[in-house]
């Protein structure tokens, strides 16, 4: 006892007394439950809530092992003393690790396996290292402990842990690998009142089953997620949202720690649904319709709907298996793969086209681009995002060329955007009329408010407000597989081997000394050809005539005069110019 309560007094964190129960549940030293559990409030508020949320959960199993009593009332004073004391409780974990404490303690009552393993299953959700953790162990230790029937590694593959196993396969091209582990997995979400979840899992089960050809199963598969859905919708009405109600279901990341998840309910089984949890139920059924009229006809222009139908408004879209699935169906399904770039999505071309404003794009290439976005975004029922789209070229353009053309072009589409956005129409309609850089300020920011609401693209600080049009110093560099881009500037649709290698290496190295806070290092001709396998004249050459098309291309759409250097530094040595580069990113299908 007294060895257990030294080994406690040592911790000074919330990731130790997890460590600390880690030990416990492994055999290795024991610990005194209360001591552990009881958090001070100091230590709490430097801690995520995921953190916090995964201690509470692993004391709750430790303290009912060997027939013990339940752990609740120290771990909801802990949670209370959280909610109250840390600026990083978002709302969404805690209240649903109440209810699986409360459900933990039901399971061992009732000597349900059931129960124990749905509460794993929720607990893993988002959680990218559950697989790797203590917890399968301890949940299959508890099991065993309560002479529970069931198999203890039905605690590990969990309907997370099968989703990701699923995506995997289907990433690698191996459709009879995926479907397996996507039926078990949608079956766990569709169990546990994950409804968003098993949406998507429905689609991911045409897209496994069009990679492996079948389209009459992928259309099957349709018809069921359809079916779903409805039933879904049917059982749950769509209310209003009102302050402080959170929505079900959430597009991008809700983070804290090594947790993110989909998931915005702050209960485990949401009884009420928004409108745009209804829009994101019925988006993944319109991403099935599209993929299949795709497959079947080889339209570029549907697979474009399914890839922003599926993915506008994912931030990590990009670092997802989802680009190399695309890019299979791509292959097998479209006449010309190479011409449709699976990471060009319309929610990153619009990113890309708020960037050309710091360059000082030309009119025509900006209203081309914003035409072409609103078009490709209706066609894929994404009508609010089309809206938008021309609302910010209108405010770019009035910036850059004059507010008498702004207004000319965008009052073509007021039909469309007056009973869509009516308060945001009017924000830009009052910025695009005021009389004073103070006031358009002010009515800018009112318009930056209104549509952060909105699943768009970040509105970059582009002094929109000032009367001094933009000086760009800080350059986005970006490779799209073979496509590369420049502040939003195409520079080669189909970018030479060399330069790519020469870009990927130059890269590697501008985004390792950020991430550390340095300079980049010049790296010498002989480096550069060492690690790219190529000559120094030919790196010469490669460097040469890239900032030549660089130069070239924008002095074609854009009023920018770009250095030569702005890029690629040449002497005394190579590399991408940290003084006007402000990021390096490259997305690439290819296998890593």
């Amino acid at each position: 006892m007294g060895e257990a309560t030294d080994r406690t007094t040592e911790m000074s964190s919330v990731v130790e007394r997890y460590q600390a129960l880690e030990e416990h549940v492994a055999g290795g030293r024991q610990v005194v439950m209360t001591d552990v559990l009881d958090v001070p409030a100091a230590e709490l508020r430097q801690a995520n809530e995921h953190d916090v949320a995964v201690l509470l959960l692993l004391g709750e199993l430790c303290a009912r092992m060997d027939n013990g009593e339940s752990a609740a009332p120290v771990l909801l004073a802990t949670a209370d003393k959280y909610v109250n004391t840390s600026f990083y409780y978002t709302g969404r974990i805690l209240p649903r690790t109440r209810e699986l404490i409360a459900l933990l303690d039901r399971a061992v009552r009732e000597r349900s396996f059931d129960l124990l393993l749905e509460v794993a299953d929720h607990l893993s959700q988002g959680w990218a290292k559950y697989a790797d953790s203590m917890f399968p162990a301890a949940f299959a230790r508890l099991a065993e402990e309560a002479g529970l029937e069931g198999k203890p590694e039905s605690f590990s593959r969990v309907s997370f842990v099968l989703w990701r196993d699923g995506l995997e396969a289907a990433a690698e091209n191996d459709p009879e690998r995926a479907l397996p582990l996507f039926r078990d997995s949608l079956e766990r979400y569709r169990k546990y009142g994950y409804y968003a979840d098993a949406s998507w899992l429905h689609t991911d089960l045409v897209i496994a089953h069009l990679l492996a050809g079948r389209k009459e199963e992928a259309h099957a598969e349709l018809e069921a997620q359809r079916t779903y859905v409805e039933k879904v919708l049917d059982a749950h009405p769509v209310v209003a949202p009102e302050a402080g109600r959170s929505f079900a279901f959430h597009l991008g990341d809700v983070q804290s720690g090594d947790y993110s998840t989909f998931v915005e309910s702050s209960v485990l089984r949401p009884t009420e649904l928004t409108e745009r949890d209804r829009e994101l139920l019925m988006r993944y059924v319109r991403t099935s319709e599209f993929l299949l009229s795709a497959c079947r006809y080889g339209v570029q222009r549907d697979f474009d709907a399914a890839l922003d139908t599926f993915s506008f408004g994912w931030g990590t879209y990009q670092q997802s298996p989802y680009p190399r699935m695309f890019r299979h169906l791509a292959d097998r399904y479209l006449e010309a793969p190479a011409k449709w770039n699976v990471h060009l999505t319309a929610f990153e071309q619009w990113h890309r086209m708020l960037r050309t404003y710091r360059v000082r794009v030309r009119p025509n290439v900006l209203i081309d681009t914003a035409a072409t976005l609103h078009d490709r975004l209706k066609y894929a029922e994404l009508n609010t995002c089309a809206s938008l789209v021309l609302l910010d070229t209108a405010v770019l353009h009035s910036r850059l060329h004059g507010r008498d053309e702004s207004v000319d072009w965008i009052t073509r589409y007021l039909q469309d955007l007056r009973p869509t956005l009516p308060d945001i129409l009017g924000a830009v309609a009052d910025y695009l009329q005021a009389p004073r850089s103070a006031e358009r300020r002010q009515l800018l920011s009112r318009y930056i408010g209104l549509r952060a609401g909105h699943l768009v693209p970040e509105f970059l600080s582009l002094d929109l407000g000032e009367e001094q049009l933009p000086q760009p110093d800080r350059l986005e560099v970006t490779l799209y597989d073979r496509l590369l881009s420049v502040e939003g500037v195409t520079v080669h649709e189909n970018a030479p081997q060399p330069l790519i290698d020469t870009l990927r290496v130059l890269g590697q190295d501008f985004s390792e000394s950020i991430a550390k806070g340095t300079t980049a290092p010049f790296l010498s001709a002989a480096e550069l050809s060492d690690r790219t396998n190529r000559t120094s004249a030919a790196l010469a050459q490669t460097v040469r005539r890239f900032r030549s098309a660089c130069q070239e291309r924008f002095s074609e759409v854009a009023d920018y005069r770009m250095a030569q250097d702005a890029v690629i530094q040449g002497r005394p040595g190579y590399r991408l110019n940290p003084q006007s580069i402000y990021r390096f990113t490259e997305y690439s299908t290819d296998a890593d």
